[in-house]
């Protein structure tokens, strides 16, 4: 019989997901621009349109055509930039180039959020800041194993829990920040909680969509 002293117990983790983040250098004169040119656009759309977010208490959410929009074409040209070091750095084929398919921009109130949801019909998804003030609310992004939650054990609090134990991960709002991660990851935005008064204490972000277009000549 082998001596069970000399048995380790080794441990892999497989299956990760990834969620990147940047802070932008000087990005105060960029969210200047942006947020003039995002209160311009609502003043054009008061309605909007309705996704996750939650026009009863003042949600507003711009149509998703920002990428088209001449005024904004210098951010798409920023965020496509990360998107692919994104790519590169999943090892997705040199061939291929990201795509933005849709952007909005997004103004939260006080007590402004955005209902739990996931990204549909592409790969990459992201958030940036262009106003949070303290107490705006965080994204939290929750454990895409469905299964995880039927039966969850009984934690030791005394130990410190590594990130492969969290069954929710909360990222603070920053102005600057730039936040990319996989579509199918869901994810929900708190109430904003900030006790300024408006409009200093809006939560102001753009949101995206991001695809995969490969060069379809290079692999004949």
């Amino acid at each position: 019989m082998r001596n069970r002293l000399t048995m380790i117990l080794k441990k892999e983790l497989f299956f990760p997901t990834p969620i990147y983040f940047v802070d932008l250098d000087d990005s105060a004169a960029l969210n200047s621009y942006l947020k003039s040119r995002i209160y311009s656009w609502r003043e054009l759309d008061a309605a909007g349109v309705q996704r996750s977010n939650v026009s009863q208490v003042g949600a507003w959410h711009s149509a998703t055509t920002m990428s088209a929009r001449p005024e904004f074409a210098s951010f798409v040209d920023l965020v496509t930039a990360q998107i692919t070091q994104v790519f590169q750095d999943q090892l997705y084929s040199a061939d291929s180039v990201p795509v933005c398919f849709n952007m909005w921009a997004n103004i939260n109130p006080r007590q402004g959020y955005n209902r739990s949801h996931v990204h549909p019909g592409s790969l990459w998804s992201g958030v940036y800041y262009v106003q949070a003030p303290e107490q705006c609310g965080q994204v939290i992004f929750q454990d895409p194993r469905a299964q995880v939650s039927v039966m969850a054990p009984s934690m030791d609090d005394a130990r410190e829990r590594g990130a492969e134990h969290w069954p929710e991960v909360f990222h603070r709002a920053v102005e600057g920040r730039l936040i990319l991660f996989p579509s199918w990851l869901r994810h929900e935005v708190e109430p904003n909680m900030s006790p300024l008064s408006s409009p200093d204490s809006d939560r102001i972000s753009i949101s995206f969509n991001y695809g995969q277009h490969v060069n379809a000549t290079s692999r004949e």
